[in-house]
């Protein structure tokens, strides 16, 4: 196991046996996580990285594939995802996009191939599909139109690359569906 000792007043530094940084954390006076608490990997790489107040989480974080490159950007309020949610492809083209409310999916989200085109767009509601979502071909057409009620697949269309409808489905919906 690594060694854990004070860095400086209200920093908490352990390293792994091999002596590299494992992690580095801003403390209160009641040594819970105040300020960034980031995670390194055994090679030294920045592995993630959250803000916290007080022991919760609060504000940014973010996790790095092992090569460096930012993988995935979240904001905390009161220790629960809320707000802005991104994800980037490892050469830094933005994956997909979307919102948190209280700890839940909320309104849409967008989702893309590594080329940047679009590759879905979906709808949430309390962290469930709802209304209408839809996956591209990458040469932007319509690939499939899912409707959503409660996060159950009402209906469905499949179309061809060239725009052609090929099949229709509907799905009944449970009478007692929450």
């Amino acid at each position: 196991m690594g060694t854990t000792a004070h860095a400086a007043p209200n920093i908490l530094v352990e390293n792994y046996p091999n002596g590299q940084l494992h992690y580095k954390v801003e403390v209160d006076s009641r040594q819970e996580p105040h300020g960034w608490y980031r995670e390194y990997t055994e090679a030294g790489m920045l592995k993630s990285e959250r803000q916290y107040d007080h022991g919760v989480r609060h504000g940014i974080s973010r996790l790095y594939y092992t090569t460096g490159e930012l993988m995935t950007e979240w904001n905390y309020r009161e220790g629960k995802r809320h707000g802005p949610s991104l994800g980037y492809f490892k050469n830094g083209q933005l994956k997909d996009q979307g919102a948190y409310l209280d700890d839940r999916l909320e309104g849409e989200v967008l989702k893309y191939y590594p080329s940047g085109a679009l590759k879905a767009r979906m709808f949430f509601k309390e962290d469930r599909l709802e209304d209408e979502s839809t996956i591209y071909y990458e040469n932007g057409q319509t690939q499939h139109i899912y409707r959503y009620f409660k996060g159950r697949v009402w209906t469905r269309k499949d179309y061809s690359p060239d725009g052609k409808l090929l099949r229709k489905q509907e799905f009944p919906i449970p009478p007692n569906l929450p």
